[in-house]
């Protein structure tokens, strides 16, 4: 099994890599090399959009306005798809540039196999292990107890 030199953990609004240090008395120790947030991901639609030219209000009967459900759908899976490629890009930006060997990603179900297919076949094929978990808020020293490849022999 190829040795994983790299872990990347994200969710849907930010991404972390670290670098896997091997130390002779401790195991695997991971060091911060790319921290990176999506802001795109943050906030609520209503503070990003406007009542402009090409949004359509619908009413709901009662004198009020609202977007039609299909609207803000085609909305939501456009920013998800938008979120995911982003995610995928710098991914492979860090990939290239800190793992020699292998590499290691976790991410929450809902967008692991997105932004996996999203990444390049020569980036995508170095993976260690997939961990279909949210870990992005996992304390460092703790991470390395959800990554198989990282555990001792």
């Amino acid at each position: 099994m190829t040795p994983t030199s790299l872990i990347i953990v994200a969710d849907r609004g930010s991404l972390k890599a670290y670098r896997v240090e091997e130390t002779p008395t401790r195991g695997a120790s991971l060091r911060l090399v790319q921290a990176f947030e999506i802001t795109d991901a943050h906030g609520r639609y209503d503070d990003k959009l406007t009542d402009q030219a090409g949004r359509f209000p619908v009413s709901d009967g009662n004198g009020r306005h609202a977007n039609s459900v299909a609207e803000r759908t085609a909305l939501e899976t456009e920013n998800d798809r938008r979120i995911c490629k982003q995610l995928a890009e710098h991914i492979a930006e860090v990939v290239k540039r800190e793992a020699a060997e292998g590499w290691s990603f976790a991410a929450p179900a809902s967008i692991h196999a997105t932004v996996s297919e999203l990444l390049p076949a020569p980036i995508r094929d170095r993976v260690v292990e997939h961990v279909k978990s949210d870990l992005v808020k996992i304390e460092p020293a703790k991470l390395a107890n959800h990554f198989r490849s990282l555990q001792p022999l």
